[in-house]
């Protein structure tokens, strides 16, 4: 069951005391009347669920929700490394579910059903031997991860490049483990990435850092996770280990794991782009819904 930090009235109230929305903006964005959200507000009506579904989509579009991951990262009480190395069918789903989002946002045509058959070991018809070993290899780095990680963990150099090798098994062109010795560049974008002699020393300094998180444990992650997709020091599996990165830092400070699903891949995109400018509001805030779906997963 989904845990809600704040009720559907104090949505309403913050969007109006935050994001400058007046009861008539709300019920022109809702597609409601002023009468309803007027009941909402002030009346103690509850909202159907679709529109609170919007309603909650739209907080989250426009107000600052990482108090929301603190609150409720007080309020679990549970540790998220020791529910998934201990309950078995939590992790199982966790795997699947992340492998499955993970590899399809670079492209990977295999579904959740395939990508679960896969793992397990089956030959999943009408997709090639390639397609099946990032599915088993993604898995594999979760695993690797999650019996190294503690409270804690502090992220080392040799343990990127020895997910990168797991991520990148039997792809042999893409220099499993070791860093890019040429230009790549990303689809859909101009940006202009660090040639291949610059990518060692970019590592050093973001490695040098990626353990401290103070004052904004939640920002930092964001942040370092635009900095090493900026960097994109391998051929291949950037993205990936970018966001292995990511849920290794949330677990090693006790948050659920990220889990950013396909069908927020623009959202994604446009979020690392923004960063590009020194804007990282999207990237912040979609860390913290990728967060609450993790949190969703811990709970069965």
């Amino acid at each position: 069951m989904k845990k809600e930090i704040f009720t559907n009235k104090e949505k309403l109230e913050r969007l109006i005391s935050e994001a400058n929305f007046t009861p008539t903006g709300l019920a022109k964005s809702l597609a409601v009347s002023y009468k309803t959200v007027y009941r909402w507000l002030n009346k103690g009506v509850r909202p159907h669920p679709r529109q609170a579904q919007y309603i909650d989509e739209l907080f989250k579009d426009y107000v600052d929700i990482t108090p929301m991951i603190y609150g409720l990262k007080d309020s679990f009480r549970k540790d998220p490394i020791k529910i998934l190395k201990e309950d078995q069918a939590v992790r199982e789903r966790f795997f699947v579910e992340m492998t499955y989002n993970s590899n399809a946002i670079e492209g990977s045509r295999m579904t959740l059903k395939e990508t679960k058959a896969a793992i397990k070991g089956e030959v999943v018809k009408g997709k090639n031997m390639y397609e099946q070993f990032e599915a088993i290899n993604h898995n594999n780095a979760l695993l690797y991860m999650l019996e190294a990680i503690n409270f804690n963990f502090k992220i080392t150099e040799e343990f990127i490049l020895r997910l990168h090798s797991i991520v990148m098994y039997n792809f042999n062109d893409k220099l499993p483990g070791k860093y890019r010795t040429g230009f790549v560049n990303i689809t859909n974008t101009e940006k202009i990435l660090p040639n291949a002699q610059e990518v060692l020393l970019r590592m050093k300094k973001l490695i040098r850092t990626i353990n401290t998180y103070k004052p904004d444990v939640i920002r930092k992650i964001a942040s370092t996770h635009y900095d090493f997709e900026a960097i994109h020091p391998f051929f291949d599996g950037n993205g990936r280990i970018g966001r292995l990165i990511m849920i290794t830092q949330l677990l090693s400070k006790g948050f659920a794991p990220a889990l950013i699903r396909i069908e927020d891949r623009h959202k994604y995109y446009m979020a690392l782009g923004r960063g590009d400018m020194g804007d990282f509001k999207n990237l912040i805030q979609l860390t913290c819904e990728a967060v609450l779906k993790g949190y969703e997963i811990l709970e069965g």
